[in-house]
């Protein structure tokens, strides 16, 4: 069974690039469109890893990254930012919230796979 990945992103035409990437290296994905699809798609589908963006309208990708980091049902799940911001305040702050690592758009498909495969193999944190 191929891993199932939660991609959260307001930009239909980005969703579709991710996707298909993904799709292609075998991995199932789960479109969320927004942060409230998204937590509600987490919770319900448990996926074994988010890609967000971070900048989008209504809950941002920072506020996700914080209600899926504080509760118990999902704050196993490694969280990846896909976004278009280097390492400024925004990206700073989705660390903070417990986000996982980065990938910088654009990218390269093998970049994105290589970023995917890293944080699925990463050892789970344990929760304290």
């Amino acid at each position: 069974m191929s891993a199932k990945i939660l991609v959260i992103d307001d930009d239909a035409a980005t969703m579709m690039i991710i996707s298909s990437i993904l799709k292609s290296a075998g991995y199932s994905v789960v479109p969320a469109y927004g942060g409230d699809d998204a937590i509600r798609k987490a919770k319900a589908q448990q996926p074994a890893l988010v890609l967000t963006d971070l900048e989008m309208p209504g809950i941002n990708g920072v506020e996700i990254i914080d209600a899926l980091q504080n509760d118990p049902e999902t704050q196993h799940i490694p969280i990846v930012a896909v976004t278009s911001h280097t390492w400024d305040v925004i990206a700073q702050s989705a660390a903070q919230v417990g986000c996982a690592g980065y990938l910088t758009k654009p990218f390269l498909p093998k970049q994105l796979i290589e970023t995917v495969r890293k944080y699925l193999t990463a050892p789970t944190p344990k929760a304290s």
